[in-house]
């Protein structure tokens, strides 16, 4: 992974990014609602929160919003994302953490209830990955959940290929340059399948490694922390 490649994309994307997003990803506003659903915990429940690759934190303002007693820690590689992170997400006060890092080499805590992840683990390969989820399941409590939105392959190259074409056409209908998006995908990101994804959560310790969701190349995936 090109670090400083990644870092300064977001840092530039940074004050347009919410604006853009939806353009880009098939069904995002309908992701949220289904994250939501997939947290195990009553809404009272005071609990510990990793937002991984937080960006403009719009996971973290779900959560600290349906979630009163929930604190959050927000962990972004890109410094303009986190300034906007905290301006959007002021009123919530000491609720809300910030930390710049790099998830792949640096420590972001550990006691969670709840990790999620959005749109951030496919810039690491395979074994980046790995050792990834191998560090989530030594960050989370027992009876963690783990949630991850993401970019992801097909389960077969001809399958990548045919998502891919049509998610061109996805951001194209919706004006943007599909063609240019998709070159800036190619050299930033790694993304790996969700049959892959899902045996190394199992591989790290997780339970209940699963899909819970899938349009095309984006999923949402998870495990808990038995």
């Amino acid at each position: 992974m090109n670090l400083d490649a990644v870092r300064e994309q977001f840092e530039q994307r940074a004050f347009n990014y919410d604006g853009l997003i939806p353009s880009l990803i098939p069904h995002y506003r309908e992701q949220h609602d289904l994250i939501l659903q997939l947290i195990p915990f009553e809404t009272n429940a005071n609990i510990k929160v990793l937002d991984l690759g937080a960006g403009t934190g719009i996971l973290s303002a779900l959560i600290l919003q349906a979630f009163p007693q929930a604190k959050v820690l927000a962990f972004d590689l890109a410094e303009n994302m986190l300034k906007i992170c905290q301006t959007n997400l002021s009123a919530f006060g000491k609720r809300l953490r910030l930390q710049q890092g790099n998830f792949a080499e640096d420590d972001f805590g550990s006691g969670y209830d709840l990790v999620v992840s959005g749109l951030a683990i496919h810039h690491l390969d395979s074994e980046g990955k790995q050792k990834l989820f191998h560090k989530l399941f030594d960050s989370m409590n027992p009876g963690g959940t783990l949630l991850i939105r993401d970019i992801v392959t097909g389960a077969t190259p001809r399958l990548t290929e045919q998502y891919e074409q049509l998610w061109r056409q996805y951001m194209k209908a919706n004006g943007e340059d599909g063609a240019a998006w998709f070159q800036n995908y190619l050299k930033e990101d790694i993304p790996s399948s969700v049959e892959d994804q899902t045996k190394w959560l199992a591989g790290a310790g997780f339970a209940d490694a699963g899909c819970h969701w899938r349009y095309l190349n984006f999923a949402i995936f998870g495990a808990v922390k038995s």
